[in-house]
């Protein structure tokens, strides 16, 4: 200090009465350090601190501008030239929980989690009330997945600081982290009564809520996060990602590009824009940001097999394996990749190379139903039904190309033939559609998908209902405002937990997915409030019961429905074999039926 000592004490006084405490502290500090014995700076110190300074004590910190250097050289990423300073710092200052505190954020930024706390540990030795040291602290145990220690050390803070919005907002990260959606929340809300303007805070409500489903609600925090800060990149990612998880691919789209003019080098929003991309179709776009991404993050596995997916969609079978396996390079054990693999090496016709792919998925994920549905399909393994997650994942995916690949190119006309036979046999032999109006009555569209069959069949029923796995597939059956109500369930579960009491229970292309239908037979017919019809396709074969098909749907014999009527009590009306749509350039034979209970 360049002062002389009158005119340093004479500052520090000047300063204290123009409000400045923190810098009357450290002028009195720095003259403790030169003079330790001056009395005049030990009162003021005092004053200040609210904490005696006995006879020959030591300032225990460096002085501000010393501490400044070491914020700047962590805020640069200078970690190691930061840490070395520490060191030299604390054998002059080896009391100084300042120090301790700057050196465990040091080694936490260097991977040095361990050493981190000990840090942290001796801040809080020193000055047992210093809250700072016990938030970083719990950000530590939080990266080492201490979540409940990291939890405690938070609630040691508010204890000392009741009004810190930093140890709400980080328990409420660490509590989501534990999945504790609820408390997170909580937690957040504490952050924001305290501190309204808290980005981060609505940031973090967003990114829970949307775990919770609540999109609508996420998006709002989101767009309370960016109201504060317009450059939150991150707000503009996660609101991308909660509007593709609506369906708002557009909007999305939007969102990561905004987050992209921010940060450019943002490979996860490349990823999932390539994603959203891939959802609308647009699968040359989706590559060109699936490339992008993995120029910025070349060791990103997701990305590649994301690519592969869009190449797989394209039909370029060959070039999704190669990325399949460039995915697998980087992460070995990723089942994804290899179940991906799997369905790519299927469409190629390698059935046994397709098997090993599936098999090495089971062996990462012994519960991943989807590779154990097509092992067992490729093997001639007759299961009762495909899994609920495979149909709703195959589903998911196909929902926005659906329409053009069934009706267009596979020459699909199941709804309106059906609907056509329908009313053919309820008006006695001839199809009267100008008297159609609700004569029907009660219809249950049993997988109702984007509503093929209910846009025919809508004007003839007095109400129509619509069940269907797939939430990508029922917004777009929503769309079309043709249900008077749709429901994302299970046919079983639907069947099972709902009141029955439907005139017509339709069911066109799904019992290919079902297998063995004797749940539904006896569930319609043991619940239902009013005598009915249940009609339906079905892939069909000369083979006695039902099989699973090397495609992984199933295929039913007449004789297996007959068997399935004279259980259950059901009487066929209508039987007729039908092309049914094409498959690799052929017609697959159908079964049309119309049972009366």
């Amino acid at each position: 200090m360049d002062l002389k000592l009158d005119d340093a004490l004479k500052l520090a006084k000047k300063t204290l009465k123009e409000g400045s405490a923190e810098e009357a502290k450290r002028i009195y500090q720095d003259i403790l350090r030169r003079f330790p014995a001056n009395k005049k700076a030990k009162i003021g110190l005092k004053a200040l601190s609210g904490s005696p300074v006995g006879k020959g004590q030591k300032v225990l910190d460096p002085p501000q501008d010393q501490q400044q250097l070491l914020i700047n050289l962590y805020s640069q990423g200078q970690l190691q030239q930061a840490l070395d300073q520490v060191k030299i710092l604390l054998e002059q200052f080896p009391h100084s929980p300042v120090l301790f505190n700057i050196q465990g954020a040091v080694l936490k930024g260097l991977g040095q989690l361990e050493l981190s706390i000990e840090a942290y540990s001796k801040a809080l030795a020193i000055k047992p009330k210093n809250a700072d040291a016990y938030i970083n602290m719990g950000n530590t145990l939080k990266d080492q997945g201490k979540l409940e220690k990291a939890i405690e050390a938070y609630n040691k803070a508010l204890t000392i600081k009741p009004n810190n919005a930093d140890a709400y907002i980080n328990m409420g990260i660490t509590l989501k982290d534990q999945g504790e959606l609820e408390e997170a929340i909580e937690a957040y809300n504490k952050a924001l009564a305290i501190k309204p303007d808290y980005a981060e805070a609505h940031y973090n409500m967003g990114n829970a809520l949307k775990d919770q489903g609540k999109l609508e609600e996420a998006i709002e925090a989101y767009n309370k996060a960016l109201a504060i800060k317009p450059d939150y990149a991150e707000a503009r990612y996660n609101m991308g990602n909660a509007l593709k998880d609506q369906g708002k691919l557009e909007e999305a789209i939007e969102a990561y590009n905004k987050a992209l003019a921010i940060k450019p080098n943002n490979a996860d929003a490349l990823n999932n824009m390539g994603n959203a991309l891939k959802d609308q179709g647009k699968l040359e776009e989706a590559i060109e940001a699936y490339n992008k991404a993995l120029a910025i993050k070349p060791k990103n596995a997701d990305a590649y097999i994301n690519m592969g997916n869009a190449l797989k969609d394209q039909g370029e079978l060959e070039k999704a394996i190669e990325a399949y396996n460039k995915a697998l390079a980087i992460k070995p054990n990723n089942a994804d990749a290899h179940n991906n693999m799997g369905n790519a090496l299927k469409d190629q016709g390698k059935l046994e190379k397709a098997i090993e792919a599936y098999n090495k998925a089971l062996a990462i994920k012994p519960d991943y139903s989807e590779a154990q549905h097509m092992v067992s399909s490729l093997t001639g393994k007759t299961t009762a039904s495909a899994p609920r997650q495979y149909i709703e994942n195959l589903f998911d995916g196909y929902a926005k190309k659906f329409e053009q690949s069934l009706v267009k190119n596979l020459e699909y006309t199941i709804p309106k033939m059906l609907t056509d036979i329908i009313l053919k046999e309820h008006n006695g032999g001839s199809i009267l559609k100008e008297h159609g109006g609700g004569s029907l009555g009660l219809v249950l569209d049993l997988g109702c998908g984007t509503g093929l069959t209910g846009l025919e069949i809508k004007d003839f029923c007095s109400s129509l209902k619509g069940i269907d796995l797939s939430k990508k597939m029922l917004e777009l059956a929503n769309a079309k405002n043709v249900y008077d109500q749709l429901s994302h369930s299970d046919i079983i579960e639907y069947l099972s937990n709902e009141e029955l009491n439907f005139d017509y229970f339709i069911s066109t292309d799904v019992f290919i997915y079902v297998g063995d239908l004797s749940d539904v037979f006896w569930l319609i017919k043991s619940k239902n409030k009013r005598s009915g019809k249940l009609v339906f396709s079905t892939e069909h074969t000369e083979l006695d019961g039902f099989q699973l098909e090397k495609t992984g749907r199933y295929s039913h014999s007449k004789t297996y429905i007959e068997e399935l009527c004279a259980r259950f009590k059901y009487t066929i009306s209508h039987f007729s074999m039908v092309n049914l749509r094409k498959e690799k350039g052929q017609f697959l034979t159908g079964g049309l039926y119309i049972l009366d209970f």
